[in-house]
């Protein structure tokens, strides 16, 4: 069984090594994570004054809870996601061994073991490279203006073991269900739909979805009762509870509180994204007409795809929608009165973009075979190299802009819920509108997922025929 998960996986090493970029990049962060709330933590220990530690303590305490609850989920959501579109993605190979007589007991037993591989290698060197890459990180932490920017960076005995565990684990979650499937199903069944495999909404997602909604009932029922019991300041040295609420102003001010709202909803609608985003791929799509060839073959792709898996538009969903979410809440808070500004973002934003970043141009070009031999196919009946590029462009873009509206919508929800609980009006409203500062984030994300897409197929040059035979 070993020499198989080797074999498989050096022959599957262009779908793999995007999985490896991704927990690499995963590992990394959290290595980061790790570093740095253990850093901050030490530093403020070290504080003369007893009491001043404390609330140095509990200060850091709040940065590293938010560091986990935003970055650390993203990078979960993104790393666990791409490893099950990996073993999806090989669906056909798995029916293959079940043909040839492999237990489906040892089927599920290889799939996880490449699975932790990859999250192990990827948490191994993501570990290694915490340290150098949290001096960098800390660069982010100057606008918070609580810690000194020549901070000792310190990297515990456990970070890099618990970055591989951590790692692994997501990795092997993520690829879990995938393989449970891949065993489970009868051979000719996926040999039929290996091509297009259903994603289904599990009831774990659900559930997640629903007590995330379910927090936003409660938190709004408590701003209406005790608007100050969200801060949790009491008792604090006046100075601290300052520098906690210009960190933790999301949660803090009144006047944000719609904007916090909508950014938790918009988390909940990404757990099931067969729900939400999926129908508004096809919802916007519909909109355009039929007129060329090359959009109505890249609209049909990109929908056969969002069958598969949905991981080519979720990361470029949350970056775009983190960053219109909170920039809106800033605008809101600003429009009301406060003088506050994004003190705090990058330290919990830069994460998430990066893995964002990286998870989606895997997600893209981890099909990328694929859809050059679908291409390949066009091209032996007669379709034009320009048609096939053009298609193939659109279908990048197409992943780009279901992501940028996504993130729209949800900058537009809490822009609204910010004006309506300020009692702000269209006033607020629009000043709450952060355009300008998504249009940068929104030209990545084409960039990004266009050049993904097109970049290898305009290097490929090989005939047809061959690329029919051998796509990858």
């Amino acid at each position: 069984m070993t020499a198989l998960v080797w074999k498989d996986l050096r022959h599957h090493a262009h779908q793999w090594l995007w999985s490896l970029l991704v927990t690499t990049t995963g590992g990394a962060f959290i290595g980061v994570i790790i570093v740095s709330w253990y850093s901050a933590q030490q530093w403020s220990a070290a504080r003369a004054d007893a009491a001043r530690a404390a609330e140095y303590i509990r200060l850091t305490g709040i940065l590293g809870s938010n560091l986990v609850g935003y970055a650390g989920v993203s990078v979960a959501v993104v790393v666990s996601s791409t490893l099950a579109l990996t073993v999806t993605a090989q669906a056909r190979s798995h029916a293959l061994w079940k043909i040839i007589g492999i237990p489906s007991r040892s089927i599920r037993s290889i799939i996880l073991a490449q699975t932790g591989v990859v999250g192990l290698l990827g948490g191994l060197v993501g570990g290694l490279a915490a340290l150098p890459a949290t001096g960098w990180y800390l660069l982010t932490w100057r606008d918070l203006q609580t810690y000194p920017a020549d901070m000792p960076v310190v990297m515990p005995a456990f970070a890099v073991p618990l970055t591989i565990v951590i790692t692994t684990v997501f990795s092997v979650l993520g690829g879990w269900g995938a393989a449970r499937r891949a065993a489970s199903t009868p051979e000719m069944q996926a040999l039929r739909e290996a091509t297009a495999p259903a994603a289904r909404t599990r009831v774990w997602q659900w559930v997640v979805a629903g007590l995330l909604l379910f927090s936003v009932v409660v938190v709004l029922i408590v701003a209406m009762v005790d608007p100050d019991g969200l801060t949790g300041t009491a008792g604090l040295d006046p100075e601290m509870v300052a520098d906690i609420k210009e960190m933790d102003s999301v949660e803090g001010e009144q006047e944000g509180l719609g904007g916090a709202l909508a950014m938790i909803a918009m988390i909940a609608a990404l757990c099931i994204p067969g729900r939400t985003i999926r129908p508004l791929l096809t919802a916007w799509t519909a909109l355009v007409p039929e007129r060329s060839p090359a959009w109505f073959a890249a609209r049909a792709n990109a929908r056969h795809r969002s069958t598969m898996s949905l991981t080519t538009i979720v990361p470029f969903g949350i970056a775009v929608g983190m960053t219109g979410v909170v920039y809106a809440i800033v605008g809101a808070t600003q429009a009301a009165g406060s003088v506050g500004g994004v003190s705090g973002f990058l330290a919990i934003a830069v994460p998430i973009f990066v893995i964002s970043g990286a998870g989606g141009v895997a997600n893209i070009a981890m099909v990328g075979s694929t859809r050059r031999q679908e291409g390949a196919l066009l091209g032996v009946i007669g379709a034009r190299r320009s048609t096939l590029m053009a298609t193939t462009i659109l279908e990048g873009a197409i992943y780009a802009v279901t992501g940028v509206l996504f993130g729209m919508i949800a900058t537009v929800l809490s822009a609204a819920g910010a004006a309506l609980l300020s009692g702000g009006g269209m006033r607020v409203f629009l000043a709450a509108l952060p355009l300008g500062t998504l249009a940068p984030v929104v030209a990545v994300v084409l960039v990004l997922a266009v050049a993904t897409t097109w970049l290898p197929a305009l290097l490929d040059r090989r005939p047809a025929m061959d690329r029919l035979r051998r796509p990858a």
